[in-house]
Parts: C-alpha cells; sequence; structure tokens
C-alpha cells in the first residue's frame, strides 16, 4: 500500500530547538532516528515517519504514513506538542492534503449497536456494526466515544489546524479504551467484552444501550497482541478480552500469564493454548499485580513483559522497566482503567 504524505509550510519556528525536542523524545520512547542532520531530522514511530526540515528562518514538517487514519494520529501528536510550546505557531499550521474542515477525523467513525449480552465473568458483549476494515491484529485497541447522558451527541471534527477538535463541557465525550474481541469484516461487525465496573459510565451506558443507538469508534490503536520472545503478562480483568486475543494470535507462545481477579472473574472465557501457562492469582493478592511485574522485571532478563491494569500501577511498573534500562520494544504496558 503506498504511503500518505501531508506537509506544512515553513513555520516560525528555529529548527536546533525543535531537533534536540525531538532527539529527546526518540530516546524516551526507543524511536529510530532516520535522519539527524544540520538541515532534518527524521523519526520514525508506529504509526509513521515525522520529518523537520530546516528552511531558513522556519521548519517544515512533513507526515509520511501508512493510510489516512495514522496520518490523522501523527497530525494530532504533532498539533499537540507544538501547541504546548507555541500555541499560536500550532493553530497556524495548514497541511498541503487540505483535509475538509469540519468533518470527522480520518481516524474516527460512527457505528450502531446490534446487540448487547451478559458474559461469564462480570462482562457484557457488545456488537457493533460498522466499518471495521481498519483492525487487524497489529492494532486491535480503540476508543469508544460515549456522549453525556441525557444530551444529544456532537462528534469531533477536524479543525482548520488538522487536529481533531473535541466537544467540550457539558458536550465533552466519555473515551474509553477498549479491545476488539473478534472483526467480521465481511459483515462489518466489531465485538468487544466490556468489564463490568459498578457506577462506571460506559457500564451504564452499557447497560441501557439499545440496538441502533450510534456510537463514536476512534481506531485503530497502537499496540496490537502480536508478541515475540518469552512472555511475561500480568492482568486484570479489563484485560481479558486482550488476553484472549494474545492466545488465538500466537498459537507458538511460550512463557506465564498471571490474572488478578475474583472467583467470578475467572469464569472469563479464555481459549485454550498449547504453551502458555495461565495462573490465577488468589483473590487477596490482587493488589500484588506492579509489585509481582516488578520483581519478574529484576529476576528474568529476557522476557516480553505484558502488563494493564490500573493507571498509577501501570506507570510505576513501566517507570521499573525503562530504570533497568529495558528496550521498550520489548515491552507492552498499558493503563486500562483508572481510580476514580
Amino acid at each position: 500500500m503506498p504511503e500518505i504524505t501531508a506537509r506544512t509550510a515553513s513555520l516560525g519556528l528555529r529548527f536546533n530547538p525543535l531537533r534536540r525536542a525531538a532527539r529527546a523524545q526518540a530516546r524516551e520512547y526507543d524511536l529510530p532516528l532516520l535522519r539527524d542532520d544540520a538541515e532534518g531530522l527524521v523519526l520514525e514511530s508506529y504509526y509513521g515517519r515525522i520529518a523537520f526540515l530546516s528552511r531558513g528562518e522556519g521548519v517544515e514538517v512533513a507526515l509520511h504514513a501508512p493510510h489516512a487514519e495514522y496520518l490523522q494520529v501523527l497530525k494530532d501528536a504533532l498539533v499537540a506538542q507544538l501547541g504546548a510550546a507555541a500555541p499560536g505557531v500550532a493553530d497556524a499550521i495548514r497541511w498541503s492534503d487540505a483535509p475538509p474542515e469540519g468533518r470527522l477525523p480520518a481516524n474516527a467513525a460512527l457505528m450502531r449497536v446490534l446487540g448487547v449480552a451478559p458474559l461469564a465473568g462480570g462482562f457484557l458483549r457488545i456488537t457493533l456494526q460498522g466499518d471495521v476494515t481498519r483492525f487487524t491484529d497489529a492494532a486491535i485497541h480503540f476508543r469508544l466515544g460515549l456522549p453525556p447522558e441525557g444530551r444529544a451527541a456532537r462528534w469531533p471534527t477536524v479543525a482548520p489546524n488538522g487536529a481533531t477538535k473535541w466537544p467540550e463541557g457539558a458536550d465533552r465525550l466519555h473515551l474509553p479504551v477498549y479491545t476488539a474481541r473478534t472483526v467480521d469484516p465481511a459483515r462489518g461487525q466489531l465485538c468487544f467484552d466490556l468489564f463490568e465496573h459498578a457506577g462506571g459510565r460506559a457500564t451504564q451506558w452499557a447497560r441501557t444501550a439499545q440496538p441502533g443507538q450510534e456510537v463514536l469508534v476512534m481506531a485503530p490503536g497502537g499496540g496490537g497482541c502480536l508478541i515475540s520472545g518469552e512472555l511475561r503478562g500480568f492482568a486484570d480483568e479489563t484485560a481479558f478480552p486482550a488476553i484472549a486475543r494474545i492466545l488465538e494470535a500466537n498459537p507458538d507462545a511460550t512463557g506465564r500469564i498471571t490474572l488478578y481477579t475474583d472467583a467470578a472473574g475467572a469464569a472469563y472465557p479464555l481459549p485454550d493454548h498449547s504453551w502458555l501457562q495461565i495462573d490465577y492469582a488468589e483473590p487477596e493478592r490482587r493488589e500484588d499485580m506492579g509489585r509481582d511485574a516488578k520483581a519478574a522485571i529484576a529476576e528474568e532478563q529476557d522476557i516480553f513483559l505484558w502488563f494493564a491494569g490500573e493507571r498509577e500501577l501501570a506507570t510505576s511498573v513501566r517507570s521499573a522497566w525503562r530504570a533497568l534500562g529495558r528496550r521498550p520494544k520489548d515491552a507492552y504496558v498499558s493503563a486500562f482503567w483508572q481510580k476514580t
């Protein structure tokens, strides 16, 4: 598939400070630098390439991505980063591909609810109908956009600078992240499993969702279910659907996954696997999930770490991984929920 490109005109920025900032970001996230000289810097990310090119007193930015959805992600990231340091410059950005202002962003789609059914383990299985062509084993996560209860939905649009303009104030969307459990391109169906949190906004939506109801899907998200190396996994209930995808997509993988839940959560249906060992921690040890992961990081060298759970725990585990000099590409550490 040919890649697509979007460019800016020369922006009122100095190249050298931007070069230093891009270098720091590349080091932090282990992003390859494809070029780094006095005239330009090009870094590679999961979503595509970002090029900063010196143009006399300014800087031109060029983005290269495999498709429009990933190009939108790069635009959003770039505008947000520049907006923090130079909001006037960020607001003035205009792109060569001239995306139509006011339309849905390229990585957003409206889908309709087909059905909601209870599932063992305290989950609800939700099926949506719409465009699912973007989902692959390399991109299994998405954001569900839910409008405030009792208000008419207002969806995001493309701003003049190409970035996503989100509804604000009373129209602000709830944007939880989920894993596509199954995808049927032929039928245009996406199925995902939602763990029921008492009082949770997404849980309340799912319990009352009606067939035909419209919902926003922002996809795909980085970080799929393909792994390499000896797996050490740690997950609570919110990540069980992702664990199911890992088991299906990596039939030859070896290692061990520890799951933290209660007796009811252990009933969630996971596929069988020939080589991966699945352990269930004792219910009273669910608070030890972060400590167990950090102990494994310290003791086991040649592993692929997969961790998903509460935000603070994920942050501490990610920090422990980096503190030991481990490569970011050998780990997937993600926050699947946050304490209120």
